[in-house]
């Protein structure tokens, strides 16, 4: 049973990204130590790798775009939350990629592996409904 069962269907499509084909992913160049090495980069990552020169190879990550969500506070500054992207140590542990939020611009993220992650995007959405119907109270 899902615990989504009472909120209606999002408003507007969501773009979905679907896995990369191997066909898709694509050689770059990369610096580690002064000497560039070519490594599988997939479609997704916006990281300029040549830009960097890196100790050792286990330091390359892939990253995508970041999404966050801005929230003005109570003196009209925007903080900037639940920063989220696509990440891939492809050369440390098991070089899975994950979906990476921080929640709350700390710098600190955790990560969210698969069905995590659509959990949370389903938590998400349970909670900007929640969020709708207290604006309809007031309405």
């Amino acid at each position: 049973m899902s615990l989504l069962h009472d909120i209606p269907p999002q408003q507007s499509p969501v773009p979905t990204l679907t896995p990369a084909s191997p066909s898709s992913i694509r050689l770059v160049a990369a610096v580690v130590r002064g000497q560039r090495v070519a490594v599988e980069c997939p479609p997704w990552c916006v990281v300029d790798h040549a830009a960097q020169d890196l100790a050792y190879l286990d330091d390359l990550s892939h990253d995508g775009e970041v999404a966050t969500l801005p929230v003005r506070q109570f003196d009209g500054s925007v903080e900037q939350i639940l920063t989220t992207h696509l990440t891939q140590w492809p050369f440390a542990d098991n070089g899975e990629a994950y979906i990476s939020v921080d929640a709350d611009g700390s710098g600190e993220c955790n990560a969210y592996h698969g069905a995590a992650g659509l959990a949370f995007a389903d938590q998400l959405v349970a909670h900007a409904e929640r969020i709708r119907r207290l604006v309809h109270v007031l309405n």
